[in-house]
């Protein structure tokens, strides 16, 4: 070979690893932000538009789902509205205030019942401690107190490597036992009923939190009061 030629395969060379290696590094760099992305749609919502569930699907809600989520309201209530969540998802706390509003007067009024059910997403650190935090409030019947302080103060205890000594001072800001509830925290009592609520997700496809449930209409991600308000009245006309 003429040292032309091999000059010019040395520059080649040189060339074309650091090109490789570049090219990898794009390749990589696409693929993390494209499951990142993913991941923020499952947490965030996306497709607002409702889908209809299945006879048998509203059956299982009924006759086993339900009982093992939190619900409040009437159980003879004309609609039963259902929330699957995460309390570390940023989309659930900006659905937060809507689902009060849902309790406070659609609930209040008799108009619906409501159903709340746990769905910690694995990508949040202190999503399932957040969630046995709150169902051993609830064996203190104190459920929805600390359910909507934990929605709260998200954004401080969401950001804390630890944040358990955040959720025994909301028990006192609650009125929880501080002390059962970290007894309860500890023995994780709770894990059982929040996997079962995670496979009633699953076993409806569930693709993003929050999703609600208006009667037989479920929306994936963030929806307006005033929308789910209209299709209670419209499955209440249609059910008489």
């Amino acid at each position: 070979m003429s040292p032309q030629n091999t000059g010019r395969s040395s520059l080649f060379g040189a060339l074309f690893v650091p090109a490789l290696i570049l090219g990898v590094l794009i390749i990589l760099a696409i693929l993390v932000i494209s499951f990142r992305g993913g991941d923020d749609r499952a947490a965030s919502g996306g497709d607002n538009k409702a889908r209809t569930l299945s006879a048998d699907t509203m059956s299982a809600f009924d006759n086993e789902y339900d009982a093992i989520g939190e619900s409040v309201g009437s159980p003879d209530a004309p609609v039963t509205i259902r929330e699957f969540a995460d309390y570390q998802c940023p989309a659930c706390g900006a659905f937060a205030p809507t689902a009060q509003r849902i309790r406070d007067e659609l609930v209040e009024s008799g108009q619906a019942r409501f159903v709340f059910f746990d769905f910690p997403l694995p990508m949040h650190a202190h999503a399932q401690e957040a969630a046995v935090a709150a169902r051993c409030a609830a064996r203190q019947d104190k459920f929805w107190s600390y359910h909507d302080r934990l929605f709260e103060t998200q954004r401080d205890w969401s950001q804390r490597d630890d944040p358990t000594s955040m959720f025994l001072d909301m028990a006192v800001e609650s009125g929880v036992n501080a002390q059962r509830l970290e007894a309860c925290m500890t023995q994780g009592g709770p894990d059982d009923v929040i996997a079962r609520n995670q496979d009633a997700g699953k076993a409806i496809s569930l693709r993003a939190t929050p999703t609600v449930i208006v009667g037989d209409q479920m929306f994936s991600g963030v929806v307006g009061y005033d929308k789910i308000r209209q299709v209670v009245e419209q499955q209440a006309n249609a059910s008489d």
